[in-house]
């Protein structure tokens, strides 16, 4: 390796670990109450506006309640380093964390009314779920070859190691990105509000 391959590797290598491990954000936000005198802030202009930020950012519906006001996903593999496509990490420790692990997202989002201010509260949450598999015993170069298969043993003492023992462990919520997504909501409500002032 030249002297200059050397020097990049360790500079990339720096730029890396200094995004993950710097300080994060703590100011992130997960609800907004809503002035229901504003047309933008109709309850089926909300419901909408979530259903479209959150299909943009490619997730997948699992359940619409309009009248508890309600919008659920399905568990989503979050991105790896490749994907540039795809946003449903927004923090450079999430990015590395979901690249490195196998880790998936789900958003659950409620529109409820507000009895002491006459409004409604927008709250997002944003679930974080990390997968646990029993470790598989291998002991030899073509065992490696399977395994991510369903056929070697486990060290625990399982005859062999099938998806049926693997499980999400909750790992918490993900605050800047229910931070993102609210942010998201909003803009659309806003985009829709201009655009309804000039009709």
């Amino acid at each position: 390796m030249t002297r200059a391959s050397q020097v990049l590797v360790c500079s990339m290598l720096c730029l890396f670990s200094s995004g993950c491990l710097g300080p994060q954000r703590s100011n992130y936000s997960s609800t907004q109450t809503l002035d229901s005198s504003s047309f933008a802030y109709d309850e089926d202009n909300v419901l909408l506006a979530i259903q479209d930020t959150l299909r943009r950012c490619n997730y997948r519906l699992d359940r619409v309640d309009l009248r508890e006001g309600l919008v659920t996903t399905l568990p989503e593999s979050s991105k790896h380093f490749f994907e540039f496509w795809r946003h449903d990490v927004d923090t450079r420790h999430d990015f590395w964390e979901a690249t490195f692990n196998p880790i998936r997202r789900w958003v659950e989002v409620r529109l409820s009314d507000d009895a002491d201010t006459e409004s409604q509260v927008l709250a997002v949450v944003v679930h974080k779920e990390r997968l646990s598999a029993p470790d598989r015993q291998f002991n030899s170069t073509g065992a490696a070859y399977q395994f991510f298969g369903e056929s070697l043993p486990s060290t625990t003492g399982l005859d062999r190691v099938t998806r049926a023992d693997d499980r999400w462990l909750d790992v918490g919520r993900d605050p800047a990105m229910e931070d993102y997504l609210l942010r998201h909501i909003l803009d659309r409500l806003a985009l829709g509000e201009m655009r309804a002032s000039r009709d």
